[in-house]
């Protein structure tokens, strides 16, 4: 079930997920099906809920790099790592069954992805060494507020878990820990900080991921405004479409011009759960016409913290871990093109996922698909999506 809740007077909302270990077990066994080999599934705790997005359920997963090797290619080289995240398995390959396989070009390396988040765990191993403090809104509490930012910087730019596992995190804090909460003015402090940062490092190129809805009845201009400095200075803006059955384009910041707008998907069985494994969009995710592309979202395994405060792998739920995959799909195509607009990289999100159908209700979106080629006797996505919605 999905529920929604205010979160302070300047309309910023947490959406809070609770997944019923029945429908755990049922998404392993898709993702096990969609395996070319089979998989075993893990033993599974209780998570953490999220800012936006939620947790779905914590794993206990040794946290270490996975043998890799480099095929001469030309820069940025194509590496091929074996790997346990299905979501990474997905998105570099245009059709299923998985091969247990991450294959990409480049690492993200020069490219800064700047997190607002309620904090990122700095010595989390799959990020130690590459997370750069930035703005805190709240200087008078914790640096650290959950799990969730952590999550979505590991999907960005986990050493293993992420997508662009070489780029720089900028852990730019707009979350108060004691209330759980965010407010319009932190986000926009908060990105004029960026905007400032961002011009103290000439060359290096930078993502804006922003896992957060902040109104479900329409536009923020303090927000759109945001987005259109952080567009100027050459910085794509990656917004979660949110967990809620919406029309995302009712969803701010989802709805600001010029965002590239992220779904979550899933991977489900069609007909009585014997048959084929399909892409979907997640339950409880925005939908639409402004949804630019989707992402694995559904029970993915990322970084995380226990009960503790220790690092640990766990499965989790939401948009906002879609977002952090597609954010990190930018700091890739950034990487091997310095010289692109925030246009191009939002175009090329756009068509190169435009070849795997996923919702019905969001013709226009596609699967993130950060793999080495297209064949040219593929039928775009757009032009052939199935009947078949992931509620």
């Amino acid at each position: 079930m999905g529920s929604l809740r205010r979160v302070g007077t300047a309309n910023v909302y947490m959406a809070v997920m609770d997944i019923a270990a029945a429908r755990s077990r049922l998404l392993v066994a898709a993702t096990c099906a969609a395996l070319a080999s089979g998989c075993a599934p893990a033993s599974q705790g209780r998570g953490h809920d999220g800012f936006v997005a939620s947790a779905g359920r914590s794993v206990a997963t040794p946290v270490g790099v996975p043998p890799e090797r480099t095929i001469a290619a030309p820069l940025p080289s194509l590496t091929e790592a074996r790997t346990t995240s299905f979501a990474l398995d997905r998105i570099d390959q245009l059709d299923l069954p998985l091969d247990r396989t991450y294959r990409h070009r480049g690492d993200g390396r020069g490219v800064a992805v700047y997190v607002f988040d309620g904090g990122v765990m700095a010595d989390h191993p799959e990020l130690a060494g590459r997370v750069r403090r930035g703005f805190d809104a709240f200087p008078g509490e914790e640096r650290l507020c959950n799990a969730h930012g952590t999550a979505v910087a590991g999907a960005a730019a986990g050493a293993t878990l992420g997508v662009a596992p070489a780029a720089e995190v900028v852990d730019v804090k707009m979350v108060e820990c004691k209330r759980m909460r965010g407010s319009i003015d932190a986000i926009v402090r908060a990105s004029r900080w960026v905007l400032a940062d961002h011009a103290a490092h000439p060359g290096q190129r930078a993502v804006a991921n922003w896992s957060f809805i902040a109104d479900t009845a329409g536009a923020v201009p303090a927000l759109d405004s945001a987005v259109a400095d952080l567009r100027a200075a050459g910085i794509p803006v990656v917004v979660s479409a949110g967990n809620v059955e919406l029309d995302a384009c009712q969803i701010s910041p989802g709805n600001a011009p010029g965002v590239i707008v992220v779904g979550a998907s899933r991977l489900r069985h069609v007909g009585d759960g014997a048959g084929e494994v399909v892409d979907a969009r997640a339950p409880h995710t925005a939908f639409g016409a402004c949804i630019d592309v989707f992402a694995p979202g559904d029970s993915v395994l990322l970084p995380g913290m226990d009960p503790t405060g220790d690092p640990i792998s766990q499965l989790w739920t939401g948009t906002s871990m879609s977002a952090g995959y597609v954010s990190g799909a930018a700091a890739l195509f950034l990487e091997a093109h310095p010289a692109a607009s925030v246009d191009d990289v939002r175009t090329h999100i756009a068509e190169s996922s435009a070849w795997t159908a996923v919702d019905a209700k969001s013709p226009r979106a596609g699967m993130l698909y950060v793999g080495t080629g297209v064949p040219a006797s593929r039928v775009p996505a757009s032009r052939r999506v199935a009947a078949r919605s992931g509620g």
